[in-house]
């Protein structure tokens, strides 16, 4: 009886959380968070900088939580264009569980699946106290869920369902663009040339580094500065590609299309 009463509960749950999340094209509520490693993130301040921001709302001991955390997507989008890629994207895990500590994080001890911190890179915060506002300001009735949050403030709910791409092209829906440092764009041109399947740098000097990024996240060319204007594209499949240039002047981003 035990166990037929928590499948229903467990069902009437999910039907009532089908209703209760924070509609898309809601304007997203404003937080300030420190995490583990005691650095702050402010929500605003990243979306000012036109930074797109997916959250997900988690718990250690949830099953279907660690089945997602294991997938590697949020870490992959967040490797490729995040702080240490692209730069583009902010991603962070916000723990529901009150009263856990370190232990739980690194699947030492306690009401966890394992270790959600070894290999993990995405900032993690154990929302308690006062913080656990963010909570009720999200709506999150189950787990895990996952935010979208435009530069705007404008919020879209994520499936688990979604592969790296997916989620890159949510955030490039956003309105405005992706590409960052515009700046740098003063010292130089970068397009395809689609006769010659060639990528054209016109009028770049000093640059350090180019690389060359598909749309499921997988780096396919990198070098330490480039010999000549342009780079040979013929052996590259049809599709999107993001062109990250590091340049005397800044950091340029830019998607391409190859025809």
């Amino acid at each position: 009886m035990k166990n037929i009463l928590g499948t229903l509960l467990l069902v009437i749950g999910v039907a009532l959380s089908a209703d209760a999340q924070i509609p898309d094209g809601s304007i997203a509520p404003d937080f300030v968070l420190t995490d583990l490693d005691g650095d702050t993130h402010h929500l605003y301040d990243y979306l000012d900088q036109g930074k797109v921001v997916f959250i997900k709302f988690f718990a250690c001991h949830c099953p279907s939580c660690w089945a997602y955390h294991n997938t590697g997507k949020l870490e992959d989008l967040y490797q490729t264009y995040g702080p240490d890629g692209t730069d583009q994207i902010r991603v962070l895990m916000i723990e529901h569980d009150e009263f856990n500590g370190d232990n739980e994080f690194y699947g030492i001890s306690g009401f966890t699946q394992g270790d959600w911190v070894t290999g993990n890179t995405i900032p993690k915060i154990n929302a308690e106290g006062a913080d656990r506002t963010v909570f009720t300001d999200y709506n999150m009735v189950y787990y895990p869920m996952i935010f979208k949050i435009c530069p705007d403030k404008t919020t879209e709910q994520m499936f688990t369902n979604y592969s790296v791409a997916d989620l890159y092209q949510k955030a490039d829906d956003c309105p405005g663009t992706l590409a960052i440092e515009d700046a740098i764009q003063e010292a130089g041109t970068i397009y395809v040339d689609n006769a010659s399947r060639q990528l054209i740098l016109d009028n770049f000097e000093d640059l350090s580094k180019i690389q060359l990024i598909n749309s499921m996240g997988q780096q396919v060319y990198f070098a330490d500065g480039i010999n000549g204007d342009a780079i040979d594209l013929s052996t590259f499949r049809n599709g999107v590609y993001f062109v990250r240039v590091e340049h005397n002047t800044g950091t340029l981003v830019k998607k391409i299309s190859l025809q």
